[in-house]
């Protein structure tokens, strides 16, 4: 039996997460622990009875003993390293939801923490693996043999639009050199420059709720909408796959390399330049802790009406 630590319960995450795990056989959740940056004391024990999570724990650190591998699920990406961290020293494989972290500096802290401790760190977007994208990348082969690509999506620039980023990666790879700002009219739309000279475009901040792929290839155009429906299934079960010796098309720097497309396409914009993956400044980023308590801010609106 695989044993799954749940680590921050602020999001829909940990309780979606939950139903599917128990679906794969021969997998459970079987503790928690929340650092209360959304929800109040008290919160957990009442998430545990709900969803039958066995054990809470009252420090972070009692969770090693308990499980097999964790999930960090916090609002806050400034202390998803520091909770991995937990993890990886006791080589317990861990899962970090996207962002996995929000700084240039933090992005290189996460790589060289995975190389001395030598765990696994799984995580990022689910829409990495949809199965749309998973259709449209074996439709349209390598990005060698395409003209173009535009990957468009919703939600806020960095928390949720880190969705499509993810996306575009799940479909044409990694290998970004830089990125440039070409509009804010109305929604920001970005220039993505790989290594070898291919560029694609992200649309973000979409008005309305959907992701979409559109590659343009010499046979033709191919597009791809992706469902919310069944969107976590292929994430989870490829970390369950890894979880028990699998082979999965899957790196770190992948979710790390989206960070920093959003980094370098933030200064672009404020800017007007073309911003190098591998110039960005340490402090670079977006702040978790901010965003975390907009967050929390937010549910609490939501439970009074």
């Amino acid at each position: 039996m695989i044993r799954i630590g749940l680590v921050d319960l602020d999001t829909s995450h940990p309780q979606a997460f939950t139903r599917i795990l128990r679906t794969i056989p021969g997998v459970e959740v079987g503790a928690l622990w929340d650092g209360h940056d959304v929800w109040p004391a008290g919160y957990e024990s009442t998430f545990a009875r709900e969803n039958g999570v066995p054990v809470v724990c009252s420090r972070i650190e009692e969770m090693p003993d308990h499980v097999d591998a964790a999930m960090i699920h916090g609002t806050n990406w400034d202390t998803h390293i520091e909770k991995a961290l937990v993890f990886m020293k006791a080589k317990k494989p861990v899962l970090i939801d996207k962002p996995v972290v929000g700084s240039a500096g933090d992005c290189c802290r996460l790589l060289e923490f995975q190389y001395k401790y030598g765990t696994l760190v799984y995580g990022g977007s689910s829409l990495r693996y949809a199965r749309e994208v998973t259709a449209m990348r074996e439709a349209i082969g390598p990005r060698q043999g395409l003209v173009s690509m535009v990957a468009a999506g919703p939600g806020d620039f960095f928390s949720y639009g880190i969705h499509t980023t993810e996306m575009l990666q799940g479909c044409i790879g990694t290998g970004v050199r830089s990125v440039r700002a070409i509009s804010r009219f109305k929604a920001p739309v970005l220039a993505v420059t790989y290594h070898d000279g291919f560029e694609a475009l992200l649309h973000l901040q979409l008005p309305f709720h959907e992701w979409s792929l559109s590659a343009y290839t010499e046979q033709g155009l191919r597009m791809a909408t992706v469902s919310i429906e069944g969107l976590y299934e292929p994430f989870l079960q490829n970390f369950i796959s890894l979880l028990k010796g699998g082979e999965v098309d899957y790196s770190l720097q992948g979710p790390v390399e989206a960070v920093r497309v959003h980094i370098a396409a933030n200064i672009s914009l404020e800017n007007r330049t073309v911003v190098s993956l591998d110039t960005l400044p340490d402090d670079a980023g977006f702040s978790g802790r901010a965003f975390a308590e907009e967050y929390a801010a937010m549910k609490r609106r939501q439970q009074q009406h």
